[in-house]
């Protein structure tokens, strides 16, 4: 069976995005596609959210995970020590989808990373910009600082939607600084591109999907209610044990230096680990904020997502809502529009 329909359940943190995909995955005959940039590091599965809301059965089989009979594909991809570009995840994360296709299942693809789900679903142009090696030697020696000066000099848009993961990567900061400068660069509001793990493939254009029905879905919720399941989350996560969590991958040698290159939860909790954050409930607060930002950036980024059937969890039987939409998408012929 090949590729002809691809549902995508998108939105911010907290809205329940992989318990909608995991009953929609039941339903559907469907396979769900994990689409976040940590969630593909092994090792990090409290801090990232790996485990749905509502309670299932949990097994770990061979390059997914299995939640209430369900398998979860691109989870435990990659080693947490080494980055795992946007480039390795389209290329891993095809592959999956073709194979979930041929297997006559709905491939679903489901979380809250905008560049990633862009990347796979509408491809990524400007990584076949090439690289500019005169200006990369210039660049590489510069310090970590004068090279975060120079980007906010250039694409001050870029740096304000930049993560902290970004600011502090020398690699992807001298990458972003390149296709911004470059004659081929797009819309200079988008977010800054990620290096590729290989300098070769500076060169690589990820395409677009074709002849291939899409549907997305996206889940909302009024600022407020996502900033009291936000906070409601960082707290049970703490219970969870993700403070362990986070103790036990720098035991096994994960650097604080790396942990904060990984961001939002991890670099958090490097500085409480070092000291830095002194009271557990000093580091929830911080953390409940760093995270309502966050979930602000995925709101700002999903808001320029073409074709998206927005549903606000709120409402009343607004699940209903979302299953109806997708069961008349699910059973259209592909000649057919929705």
């Amino acid at each position: 069976m090949s590729l002809s329909k691809l549902l995508c359940i998108l939105g911010s943190t907290s809205t329940g995005k992989t318990d909608v995909a995991l009953k929609l995955a039941g339903k559907f005959n469907g396979e769900l596609v994990s689409c976040d940039s940590r969630q593909v590091y092994k090792g990090l599965d409290i801090g990232t959210g790996k485990l749905p809301g509502e309670k299932v059965s949990i097994k770990k089989g061979k390059g997914f995970w299995e939640m209430g009979g369900v398998k979860v594909w691109m989870y435990d991809v990659a080693e947490s020590k080494k980055e795992y570009s946007v480039y390795d995840y389209v290329k891993d994360a095809n592959k999956v989808i073709e194979d979930i296709a041929k297997r006559g299942k709905l491939p679903i693809i489901v979380g809250g990373t905008g560049l990633y789900l862009k990347a796979l679903v509408e491809g990524l142009p400007n990584l076949a910009i090439p690289i500019n090696l005169k200006l990369r030697k210039q660049l590489g020696s510069l310090t970590l600082l004068k090279l975060q000066k120079k980007f906010q000099k250039v694409s001050p848009d870029r740096w304000e939607k930049m993560n902290n993961s970004d600011r502090q990567n020398p690699r992807r900061l001298i990458r972003a600084i390149e296709v911004t400068m470059s004659n081929h660069e797009g819309d200079p509001s988008s977010p800054a591109l990620p290096a590729p793990q290989d300098d070769n493939l500076g060169l690589e254009i990820i395409p677009k999907l074709s002849n291939v029905n899409v549907l997305k879905v996206g889940l909302t919720a009024p600022r407020e209610v996502l900033y009291q399941r936000i906070d409601e989350r960082v707290v049970s996560r703490i219970k969870e044990g993700v403070i362990e969590e986070a103790e036990s991958l720098h035991k096994k040698g994960l650097s604080f230096k790396r942990m904060e290159q990984l961001g939002l939860e991890y670099g958090i909790l490097s500085e409480y680990l070092q000291g830095n954050i002194l009271r557990t409930e000093e580091l929830v607060k911080i953390l409940q904020g760093k995270i309502h930002g966050y979930a602000r950036r995925q709101e700002t980024w999903f808001k320029k997502e073409k074709d998206v059937y927005w549903f606000d969890i709120t409402k009343e039987g607004w699940f209903k809502q979302v299953e109806k939409k997708v069961c008349t998408w699910y059973y259209l012929k592909n000649d057919q529009t929705n």
